[in-house]
């Protein structure tokens, strides 16, 4: 399991709506329009998902 940087939601990596790679990582979405929004602007979700540290959206845990 992963997370989607975009709404920090847990997403397996086999049933992702979509992926994308930036940074030499792979990146999954839970649905199409993370993937869009993501796509759009890549550093700025990398930059905050790297701030957000041991936050809600840190593998394995759920935000909502």
């Amino acid at each position: 399991m992963t997370f989607d940087p975009v709404c920090g939601m847990t997403v397996d990596p086999a049933r992702a709506a979509g992926a994308s790679t930036y940074g030499g990582e792979t990146w999954y979405f839970c649905s199409t329009g993370c993937e869009t929004k993501f796509d759009a602007a890549p550093a700025e979700y990398v930059q905050e998902t790297a701030a957000a540290g041991s936050s809600c959206c840190s593998p394995g845990k759920t935000c909502h």
